[in-house]
């Protein structure tokens, strides 16, 4: 386990940063034909996916964590909170003890490390398989609708994340459960929902792959 965190902690290299779709509502009305003997067909009726960038409420069920900044982490050792909320089209979430380890990895959809983490990241979990112990769960936060590359709804796709996404609430009530100010950020679970380790900045990816390395060679 000492190893887990000595790997995390190597990976603190500051650099981080501190709505609905509309449906369509096609004309339903079908077109005049052309002539007496070619009709043109009808319209098909189809209606897009409606699509929340952030969430009206997020359920958090235990204690918030301490703000991540102290060394050594007060939050290490710590269960984390359950956390119950909804992804862009409505499914629901949860964090929560499992029988996998939990890599929760929060970002903003304005932060240029943020979106170089996805850049790399996306492809290789695309790619390649997760250990059968272990999850990684996205958590969408600090949403701003000023801000660069909003909406996060379209950034974070399925073909450009493969993960489960989370979103947070216009308070940011996730961010505040889980102890972070700043993105990216990353919060390694175990079964049991204890944290193992925090890390706030982007993480190189042979770091992540030894992460995942690790968390493979542990017992759930």
């Amino acid at each position: 386990m000492k190893r887990l965190v000595a790997i995390v902690a190597l990976a603190v290299v500051a650099v981080a940063c501190g709505s609905t779709d509309a449906a369509t509502q096609p004309d339903d009305t079908a077109p005049l034909a052309t002539t007496t003997s070619t009709t043109v067909p009808p319209t098909t009726t189809t209606t897009a996916a409606v699509l929340s960038e952030v969430a009206d409420e997020v359920t958090i069920t235990g204690d918030s964590l301490p703000q991540f900044g102290d060394n050594p982490d007060p939050a290490v050792g710590l269960v984390a909170p359950t956390v119950s909320g909804v992804s862009f089209d409505g499914s629901p979430v949860t964090i929560e003890p499992s029988d996998k380890f939990t890599v929760v990895i929060s970002l903003a959809h304005w932060c240029p490390y943020c979106q170089e983490e996805v850049d790399e990241l996306g492809p290789y979990l695309t790619a390649t398989p997760l250990p059968d112990n272990v999850e990684v769960l996205l958590v969408s936060t600090f949403v701003d609708e000023t801000r660069p590359n909003y909406p996060p709804s379209e950034w974070l796709t399925p073909e450009a994340w493969p993960t489960t996404v989370l979103i947070d609430t216009v308070d940011s009530t996730v961010a505040n459960a889980y102890g972070f100010r700043s993105v990216p950020f990353w919060t390694i679970l175990d079964p049991n929902g204890v944290v193992l380790a925090r890390t706030a900045g982007s993480l190189p990816l042979e770091i992540v792959e030894g992460l995942f390395a690790n968390l493979a060679g542990l017992s759930p």
